[in-house]
């Protein structure tokens, strides 16, 4: 998993980091190039306070309290403000503000609010 963002906290199954790129790779996170010291080792749910210019995710829920530049996961379900790129999952459910660019997913609903 990799998220981009600015001035921003991510909540990652409990646990609270701030930086301006984070990456979950192999059950370890990375925040700005330093390892942190939890090891995910269950289902990964994503908690961003901020906006956010891009995400991309193997797996597990994704929750953005903000705007997305572009979201997109492998399976877990997403729920975001606006989009101001596109919106993609394999399998599971979207719910988002306004979307400017696509929006897709291979198995789950699709909800829009304004």
């Amino acid at each position: 998993m990799n998220i981009s963002m600015r001035n921003g906290s991510i909540n990652i199954n409990g646990n609270v980091y701030k930086g301006n790129n984070v990456q979950i790779s192999n059950g370890k996170v990375v925040v700005d190039g330093i390892e942190q010291s939890q090891v995910l080792e269950h289902k990964i749910t994503v908690n961003v306070v901020g906006d956010v210019e891009s995400i991309e995710a193997g797996s597990g829920d994704v929750v953005v309290s903000g705007s997305v530049g572009s979201l997109r996961t492998g399976s877990g379900d997403v729920k975001c403000g606006s989009v101001n790129g596109n919106v993609q999952t394999g399998s599971g459910d979207i719910d988002c503000g306004n979307i400017a660019g696509s929006v897709r997913t291979g198995s789950g609903d699709i909800s829009h609010r304004a």
